[in-house]
């Protein structure tokens, strides 16, 4: 079998030069319902420069879309889900030469029957981290890249690897024969237009930095009552969380890997501290996993505590 994987550097380093050149002073606003800078992606893109990043929050979209300037759209998860393109009439046109797409799901086409489309590409585009319906979503009328342009950090399955992402397709067969999350052979839409790194679930499957808003997570507790923080790990893979908190006002009184006992060898679950407050106050606890021999950052959590008498 062809080595799919790796014909697909060549065209990652055509894409990552097509972005160098276009390369310009980087604006970002936001898209959603109420209490953005706008609350149309047409909007948002007619008044956008070149690689300005337009930010979609969770919502659903039904808007048909022609996006005519090589921005940056990205979809993010804000609490409810990826936000869902879905025209109602039309589709969404790619036709600037250096458009990405990423973080988005996008529905099936709306008229089944007459072959209609939901993105239809006519320049050159990246397009990747998407939930896509299947290949009748997409009318591939110019050579598409279909995958992220460089490696990227991410956990599945309480593994943390590092790879090139696609797009996750509803109608993918292939197999994973590693469990890394990414299929071993290529999702072909048409001979020009081939994801390399097909994802084997949809993307919330997939924990990656940046593509779900962070929320505070505020711990309210109490002087003497010991609370705990449990976050997924799994110390197989070299992996392990390491906290910084205030010595001052907090006590750490353990810190230890449980396992899921459903799981086999080598299996995940999670890391579990157990913090005692020792005086009133307000302080915030950083929580990193890492290997300790890397510079690799794979998670950070912060949480925010709020300390009664």
């Amino acid at each position: 079998m062809a080595d799919y994987k790796r014909l697909f550097i060549a065209a990652a380093f055509a894409t990552l030069a097509l972005s160098i050149l276009l390369l310009t002073a980087q604006a970002e606003v936001r898209v959603c319902s109420t209490g953005c800078s706008y609350s149309s992606i047409q909007t948002a893109v007619n008044a956008a420069a070149s690689q300005d990043k337009i930010v979609v929050e969770s919502g659903t979209y039904r808007e048909d879309l022609i996006v005519g300037r090589p921005v940056i759209l990205q979809g993010l998860d804000t609490g409810s889900g990826r936000p869902l393109l879905a025209p109602e009439k039309g589709r969404i046109i790619l036709a600037a030469q250096g458009a990405t797409v990423q973080g988005f799901e996008l529905a099936g086409p709306h008229d089944y029957e007459s072959g209609n489309c939901t993105l239809e590409v006519v320049l050159p585009a990246t397009i990747y981290l998407n939930d896509i319906a299947g290949s009748e979503s997409i009318c591939p009328g110019w050579p598409a890249s279909w995958n992220s342009s460089q490696a990227m950090n991410y956990q599945f399955s309480s593994r943390v690897l590092r790879s090139r992402l696609g797009n996750y397709w509803a109608d993918y067969q292939g197999p994973d024969g590693n469990a890394d999350g990414i299929g071993d052979e290529p999702k072909v839409i048409d001979e020009k237009n081939i994801d390399y790194y097909p994802l084997m679930q949809p993307v919330e499957n997939y924990r990656i930095q940046g593509e779900k808003e962070d929320r505070m997570e505020l711990i309210r507790a109490k002087v003497s009552e010991p609370f705990t923080i449990a976050l997924p790990a799994n110390p197989s893979t070299g992996y392990q969380w390491n906290a910084d908190y205030d010595y001052y006002l907090l006590s750490l009184e353990s810190s230890q890997f449980e396992k899921d006992s459903s799981e086999g060898v080598g299996a995940g679950g999670e890391f579990v501290f157990v913090f005692k407050p020792l005086r009133p106050g307000k302080t915030t606890i950083s929580l990193v996993y890492k290997r300790p021999w890397e510079n690799i950052v794979a998670d950070v959590r912060t949480i925010h505590v709020e300390i009664r008498p």
